[in-house]
């Protein structure tokens, strides 16, 4: 397996890889640099991995490689370690640390090229494009997911372009990013759509987004979902949004019922029923 040697790596790009593992990769990782470093990082490794269950995993990493010393000795990581930490690197746009990592990774995964869109890292996409990385329909629906317009542009503009569907618009709507969904939907052709754009819009409680769909010709198709995703999440002026149209967005009041996050909600969808001659 191959192994990167600390002494030909600068030592800050060495912590920031040590940064990029998750907490149990890297209590098991640090302590095999050295004997020097297994005795430095023992007391600190101890109490980090007490709070590992509670403690978000960036900053526990950072506390674990804070105090370790140089060294000398080989850092051997595992397939699934330097994934993650190429992962990471890509999401956060550390191109030291991805540099580093992908060239021992199989290009094949889509993973990275997934991961720096979900972070809306342009730069980090292109390297890892350059670099061979494969993309998929993942990799738009993650940029539109956080709003990373440009990022989603720069990928449909490349030859081939980076692949969409209907999970683009879904993702965008889900987010309340109206820019990217209407960029989206003007292109030639536009990016599909389908019931689960409205459902997402829905359940995100964007109703501006949601009102958008609708207002497109043909509007955008809805059902059932909508409405149980609008009462799941208590979004309930979207819900009645969606009811007040003509016609009326498709609903099922018991499930509604069901899933009705609040008691507002849930009173709501009982008049309403009521008003229609629905028994509950």
């Amino acid at each position: 397996m191959p192994t990167a040697r600390a002494a030909a790596l600068p030592h800050d790009l060495l912590a920031r890889i040590c940064s990029f593992l998750p907490p149990g990769d890297a209590a098991l990782t640090v302590p095999r640099l050295s004997k020097a470093w297994a005795a430095a990082a023992a007391p600190r490794v101890a109490d980090v991995r007490a709070e590992v269950a509670a403690a978000l995993p960036h900053d526990l990493l950072a506390r674990i490689c804070s105090f370790l010393p140089p060294g000398d000795a080989a850092l051997t990581l595992t397939e699934e370690q330097r994934w993650r930490a190429a992962a990471r690197a890509a999401f956060h746009g550390d191109l030291a640390v991805l540099g580093w990592a992908l060239p021992q990774l199989d290009a094949a995964d889509a993973l990275y090229c997934d991961a720096a869109a979900a972070g809306g890292q342009l730069e980090a996409l292109q390297y890892a494009r350059a670099l061979g990385c494969a993309w998929c329909n993942r990799a738009c629906s993650a940029a539109a997911e956080g709003g990373h317009l440009a990022v989603l542009q720069w990928g449909r503009a490349q030859d081939p372009p980076c692949p969409w569907d209907a999970g683009t618009c879904s993702a965008a709507a889900g987010g309340g990013h109206l820019a990217v969904l209407q960029w989206a939907r003007t292109q030639d052709p536009p990016c599909p759509w389908s019931i689960g754009t409205c459902a997402a819009a829905a359940g995100g409680g964007h109703l501006a987004v949601l009102q958008w769909l609708r207002a497109q010709q043909p509007p955008c198709p809805w059902h059932e979902w909508t409405c149980v995703l609008a009462a799941r999440k208590g979004h309930l002026a979207v819900l009645q949004w969606a009811r007040a149209q003509d016609p009326p967005c498709p609903w099922n009041p018991t499930d509604c019922l069901e899933w009705a996050s609040d008691d507002a909600t849930a009173e709501w969808i009982r008049a309403q029923a009521a008003l229609e001659g629905v028994e509950l």
